[in-house]
């Protein structure tokens, strides 16, 4: 008798247990005040508002451990969860089904399969996020820019819903998750240009940008691990 597959398809599962190692990934982002009502409105109801500074962010990762090369972006929205502070991930675009698999049937992200365009060098990223032919996030980022306070947005909480196969009910799990043996090879605080769009499916454009309060970019390493069901 084979061995209990941890995923399905179970003859070949689509990806391996946790952990994955991440090896030299990059990652632009800028941090944006925006209407405060709007995170609210957009935020799980299990979840309190912290602030209204969020993350909007595109990464390459050219080595996920098991889960290969692939590509990212999404909204990060600072966030709290019976008191305690973090970051909830409320969209997020993905590059491969592996990953988008993992992350939304382990921990509860948002995941669904889009396109990145992503040109780097040592002083500036271009980068955009796509699904079905609409542009989500476009960021244009230098190298060189004034140093900034951005929000905590670490431990992530996640909410993990479970349909039923019997009826449109669903269950939710609140799914805690950290990143573990991180280190920064590269950090570098900018200036950024970014234009964010989106429709119904995709309603990245409901956050309307007051402010740019600072944009940055790194190259680190991480490993993603199991998380806890906290809810």
């Amino acid at each position: 008798m084979s061995q209990p597959a941890y995923s399905i398809p179970q003859r070949s599962p689509l990806y391996q247990a946790p952990p994955f190692d991440y090896k030299a990934f990059s990652k632009v982002s800028v941090f944006c005040r925006v209407d405060e009502a709007a995170i609210r409105g957009a935020l799980p109801a299990q979840f309190d508002v912290r602030g209204d500074v969020i993350e909007f962010f595109i990464m390459d990762v050219p080595a996920g451990g098991s889960l290969g090369a692939y590509a990212e972006g999404g909204i990060v929205v600072p966030m709290s969860y019976k008191g305690r502070p973090g970051g909830h991930v409320l969209y997020e675009i993905v590059t491969n089904d592996d990953s988008m698999a993992v992350g939304r049937e382990v921990w509860g992200y948002p995941k669904k399969m889009g396109d990145v365009e992503w040109q780097a060098d040592d002083n500036a990223v271009r980068a955009k996020l796509s699904r079905r032919g609409t542009s989500l996030i476009e960021i244009d980022f230098k190298v060189d820019g004034p140093q900034f306070e951005k929000p905590a947005l670490q431990p992530r909480f996640q909410t993990r819903i479970i349909p039923s196969p019997e009826s449109p009910a669903v269950e939710t799990q609140i799914i805690e998750n950290s990143l573990g043996g991180s280190s920064i090879i590269r950090h570098a605080v900018g200036t950024a240009e970014i234009r964010i769009g989106g429709n119904a499916s995709d309603p990245f454009s409901d956050f309307e940008i007051r402010e740019i309060v600072g944009a940055e970019m790194i190259v680190a390493n991480f490993v993603l691990s199991f998380g806890k069901i906290i809810g």
